[in-house]
C-alpha cells in the first residue's frame, strides 16, 4: 500500500464528481497522506470572488471529512514559482491558480483567453496565474512544476496519481483542461515510477451506475461539504444536475509503475 496518493485534477470539483469514492477513502486510510493538485483556478472567467470560493469548497470536501477546523496555508517556492499550499494533519492542497479554459477549450477575455491547451500546443509563450503570483514560461515550465509538487510530497513507498485519462478513445469527450492536465502527468508519471489510475470524466454520464450503498455515500458526503460551502459563500446550492450526471458512476482503468 502507498504512504502518499496524489490527486491531480484541472479543477477544483473534478475528484469529488469523478472519483470520490477513492478520495474520501485516502483520506481515511491510517497512515497514508493524501495530495491534491488543482491546477486551475476553475474561475469560469468570473471576479467576483467565484474562485476564491472554489478553492474553499475544495479545502472544506478534504477537512471536513476527516481534520475539522482551520488548515494552515502558505505560499511555498516551487520550481521558481510561489504555490499556494494548504495543508491538514493528513493531507495537503496544492492550488496553481492558472485559468479556466472553458469547456470549449478557448477560455475568458477577463483572462485574455489564455489556456492550458494553448500553453501545451505552444499558442502562448506564458500562462500566468489568475491571481498574479507567477508565470509558466511554456508547457515544460509547467510539467516540471508538477513534478517536482509531486516528489516532494511522495514518501518511502511507490505512490498512486489520480487523473481523468488521457486516452481520447477511452475517455471521449471530456473537458480540454481535463486532457491537459492528464497530458501533463502522463508526460513524467512513468519514468517517476508512480502508479497511476487514470478516471474517466464526462462521458460516464451515459454510462450505468455502477455505485451504491456505502461506495455512493462516500463519494456524496465530500461533495456535498463542497456544495454547502459554495452556498454559504456565493448562494450557490449543491449542483444537482451534475451530481445526477456523473454522481453514482465511476470508471477507471490503472497502470503499473
Amino acid at each position: 500500500m502507498s504512504d502518499v496518493v496524489f490527486y491531480v485534477t484541472a479543477h477544483t470539483d473534478d475528484a469529488l464528481l469523478f472519483r470520490g469514492e477513492g478520495l474520501f477513502t485516502d483520506l481515511h486510510l491510517q497512515g497514508v497522506r493524501t495530495v491534491q493538485i488543482v491546477v486551475t483556478a476553475d474561475d469560469a472567467g468570473r471576479t467576483d470572488g467565484w474562485w476564491e470560493a472554489h478553492e474553499a469548497a475544495c479545502i472544506e470536501s478534504m477537512t471536513g471529512t476527516l481534520t475539522p477546523g482551520t488548515p494552515t496555508s502558505a505560499r511555498i517556492p516551487v520550481n521558481g514559482h510561489r504555490i499556494q499550499r494548504h495543508t491538514g494533519p493528513t493531507w495537503a492542497l496544492y492550488a496553481l491558480r492558472l485559468p479556466d479554459g472553458n469547456t470549449t477549450g478557448q477560455g475568458y477575455e477577463s483572462t485574455g483567453f489564455r489556456t492550458l491547451g494553448k500553453l501545451q500546443r505552444g499558442e502562448i509563450p506564458s500562462l500566468p496565474a489568475i491571481d498574479g503570483s507567477t508565470t509558466y514560461d511554456g508547457w515544460d515550465d509547467l510539467v516540471t512544476t508538477l513534478r517536482r509538487i509531486v516528489s516532494s510530497e511522495r514518501g518511502s513507498m511507490r505512490p498512486w496519481v489520480n487523473t481523468a485519462d488521457h486516452d481520447r478513445a477511452l475517455n471521449p469527450g471530456d473537458h480540454p483542461d481535463h486532457y491537459a492536465v492528464a497530458d501533463a502527468v502522463r508526460e513524467f508519471a512513468a519514468t517517476d515510477d508512480l502508479d497511476r489510475l487514470w478516471w474517466v470524466s464526462y462521458d460516464v454520464r451515459d454510462r450505468p451506475a455502477n455505485l451504491s450503498g456505502y461506495a455512493y455515500d462516500i463519494k456524496w458526503f465530500p461533495f456535498r461539504l463542497y456544495g454547502w460551502t459554495m452556498d454559504r459563500l456565493m448562494s450557490t446550492p449543491p449542483n444537482q444536475e451534475e451530481w445526477d450526471w456523473w454522481g453514482a458512476r465511476s470508471y477507471a482503468r490503472t497502470e503499473a509503475g
